[in-house]
């Protein structure tokens, strides 16, 4: 007489299902990842060409090559306001699948919980039923002697 659960079909499914909501997380939270280090890589390249305007500006530098440094940080700025809204929903996203994460857990615990106890009560119905056995031995042997 050995141990089933009866719901380790459901247990298994919806650990694989945790375990596939894992792993769209962990894309989700690459895909962020790429935005924000592409947004922060514009930014620091910004940066610098601001220090470096600022520093030709006091060079008095020619008229045509601030007007060229100018034109490549609008253009920066641009381009960091378009990955700004990308940004936030790969952020969205990541939180959303991480929720999601949270509730296949917390199913696959009640499952494993559920399991558990299913388990204790059957190690107590064994034990129980071995005690019963033995008694009967006991018994047994008492009325031969």
């Amino acid at each position: 007489m050995s141990f089933h659960f009866s719901m380790e079909k459901v247990l298994t499914v919806k650990q694989k299902e945790k375990e596939s909501i894992e792993q769209e997380l962990g894309e989700a939270v690459q895909a962020f990842e790429s935005v924000a280090e592409e947004i922060y890589s514009l930014l620091k390249r910004k940066e610098d060409i601001e220090n470096l305007s600022n520093h030709q500006f006091q060079q008095r530098i020619v008229v045509n090559d601030l007007q060229n440094t100018q034109r490549f940080l609008l253009s920066m700025t641009n381009k960091i306001k378009e990955l700004q809204p990308v940004l936030q929903r790969a952020r969205e996203r990541m939180q959303i699948i991480q929720q999601k994460l949270v509730q296949q857990t917390i199913e696959v615990k009640k499952y494993e919980k559920l399991k558990e106890k299913q388990l204790t009560a059957y190690k107590v119905e064994v034990t129980s039923y071995e005690n019963k056995q033995n008694d009967e031995f006991s018994v047994l042997r008492f009325a031969k002697s």
